[in-house]
């Protein structure tokens, strides 16, 4: 059974960083293109990790517990800060409808 749940895992995780590297591909702008790579990046690898500790031992687990906690915090303040620098070089948004607030007071 672990196995089947493993390839599941594995399959998901493979999946999610897929369509997240098309979506940084399609996207027409920085801010689009980081929300697709923040999300595939965490929720892929998180999947894949969760898959390797289905047979493993108390090590494994420590492991990836420790890989998803620094991912967990460390992905969105990259993505913030590509964010900014994007918004500092005058990156426009290119989304129909988009709104952008950083120009309100």
């Amino acid at each position: 059974m672990t196995e089947v749940l493993s390839a599941v895992l594995v399959l998901v995780g493979l999946a999610t960083i897929t369509l997240g590297v098309l979506g940084v591909h399609r996207f027409p702008d920085v801010y689009t293109q980081l929300h697709a790579s923040g999300k595939a990046a965490f929720l892929g690898v998180a999947a894949l990790l969760v898959a390797a500790t289905l047979g493993g031992d108390g090590m494994i687990i420590a492991r990836v517990v420790l890989i998803l906690v620094l991912l967990g915090l460390t992905t969105p303040v990259a993505a913030h800060a590509i964010g900014q620098a994007a918004l500092f070089r005058g990156e426009g948004m290119r989304t129909p409808a988009a709104v952008d607030e950083s120009t309100e007071p």
